[in-house]
This record gives C-alpha cells, sequence and structure tokens, in this order.
C-alpha cells in the first residue's frame, strides 16, 4: 500500500504521556516549557511532511524509504510516534532518546509501544494499534515506564542492541540509558557521564521522592523511575556500580 493511500496499515506505534505537564503549562513560564520539549521539536521538524519532500527533491530515489514512512505528532501531554514494522527496534531508541532530557527537567514519560493496523497522515491518526497502545499508557503501564506490548514484540525480531529492558516487575520497557558501546573498564565511566550525565537525573529523582513524601502515590512512581533507571544502568557493570548503588537507595 503506497504511503499516499487511506487504507490501514501494519505499524508500530508509541502513545507516550509527559507525567505532570499539564500542571507545568498552568505554573511555568513558556519559554522554559519550550527549552524542555526541544527533544519533541526537533523530532517533529525531523519527520514532518516538508521535511519528507524536501528530502525526496534533494535525494530523490537515495531517499530511505523507511525513514519516510515515520509520523510524529504532538498533542496536549501527550506524543505519538509511528513507523512501519520493518523500521524495527529503532522505535525503542527514538523513545529512549525522548526519556533523559525531559527526566533533567523534571518530566516522567508513561506510555505503550504496540504493533497493528494503523492510519497516521500528520495530525490525523486512528486504528488498532493507536487504541492498543493508548489503552496500555491508561490502563496497564501505571508508573513510569514506556511498556512495550507482545504485538511489539512479535512483530520485531529484538536485537540485543535494542532499547529494551526488563524491568523488576519482568515486563519489557523502554530502557532509559540504553547500550552504546562496549570498552575498556577504565574508560566506561568517562563515556556514561559524558553520555548520559547519570548525576543529573538522580539528583532530580532525590529531589521528587523528598518533595513527595507526603504524597504516596507519587512519591511511588519517582521510586519507581529509580528501580528502572538502577537496572538500565546496571548492565555497564562496576563503571556505573555508584549510580546504581544511589538510585537503588531511593527506590528503596
Amino acid at each position: 500500500m503506497a504511503e499516499g493511500g487511506t487504507n490501514h496499515e501494519d505499524r508500530l506505534v508509541a502513545f507516550v504521556d509527559i507525567l505532570g505537564w499539564t500542571q507545568a503549562t498552568a505554573n511555568a513560564p513558556a519559554e522554559e516549557l519550550l527549552r524542555t520539549l526541544q527533544p519533541l521539536i526537533d523530532r517533529a521538524a525531523f519527520h514532518n511532511e516538508d521535511s519528507r519532500q524536501r528530502a525526496i527533491e534533494k535525494y530523490e530515489d537515495r531517499v530511505n524509504p523507511i525513514m519516510l514512512g515515520v509520523q510524529f505528532g504532538f498533542f496536549l501531554d501527550c506524543f505519538v510516534f509511528r513507523v512501519p514494522t520493518s523500521f524495527q527496534g529503532r522505535i525503542y531508541s527514538m523513545v529512549s532518546e525522548i526519556i533523559l532530557p525531559l527526566l533533567k527537567q523534571g518530566f516522567l514519560l508513561r506510555g505503550g509501544i504496540a504493533a497493528g493496523k494503523l492510519v497516521h497522515r500528520d495530525n490525523i491518526l486512528f486504528g488498532p494499534a493507536m487504541i492498543r497502545a493508548y489503552s496500555i499508557e491508561r490502563r496497564e503501564a501505571k508508573f513510569a515506564r514506556v511498556l512495550v506490548d507482545p504485538s511489539a514484540l512479535t512483530a520485531v525480531e529484538r536485537q540485543e542492541d535494542d532499547a529494551l529492558i526488563q524491568d523488576h516487575l519482568g515486563n519489557w520497557v523502554v530502557d532509559p540509558f540504553p547500550w552504546v558501546a562496549t570498552t575498556n573498564e577504565s574508560r566506561m565511566q568517562d563515556m556514561l557521564h559524558q553520555l548520559f550525565d547519570p548525576t543529573a537525573p538522580i539528583r532530580v529523582i532525590d529531589g521528587k521522592v523528598q518533595e513527595y513524601e507526603g504524597v504516596p502515590r507519587l512519591r511511588d512512581i519517582w521510586r519507581f523511575q529509580a528501580q528502572v533507571c538502577a537496572l538500565s544502568l546496571q548492565k555497564y557493570g562496576p563503571p556505573a556500580g555508584d549510580w546504581v548503588k544511589a538510585l537503588r537507595a531511593l527506590a528503596a
């Protein structure tokens, strides 16, 4: 089916909610909010219709058709990625790249990734895959995690370097500190610091856990995030040991 058609197509879709965004829009300055959203603004600019047309005009038949099939949308406090199934596990990386910048600004993500039939034409989006991803975000993810549905795991063969981990409940979720490279132990900590600066999100999580000490529901959401981040960094071994220890203390 051509991209310009209107039939349902087999797609992967990520539906993700920015927790606390609605409240922030009522209280924070617009310029500050726009800075927070910059990773999403950049994605939107890269994947909109004008950008696709410019790429076609410039590169003609050298354009990667998979990239032309990527769609992105942002509305209210949610964003959506829609990609062809041939995009494979890169959809997890696209979401992962959003998690850390927003976490450092004090925002958590909760969402779902599913596979199935979908129509997405810029601002128009509907289909069973979207309904499933939305349902995961609203009813199943519960805490701050982007939960991956079995339909996505079936549609896309999982690769070792995909931005996926299993959380402490055994569910597959998007990895906030995805695997980046193999290097010697003496260089690994410096590389992690340069790429992720884990101290910054740990400081934010610590502050939020203290801030919500009297609000158990919100405190537990941040403690859950600390647990997921600890599991993520754990794969880097001893170089990440201090960060993992700090996060586990916050999750306790």
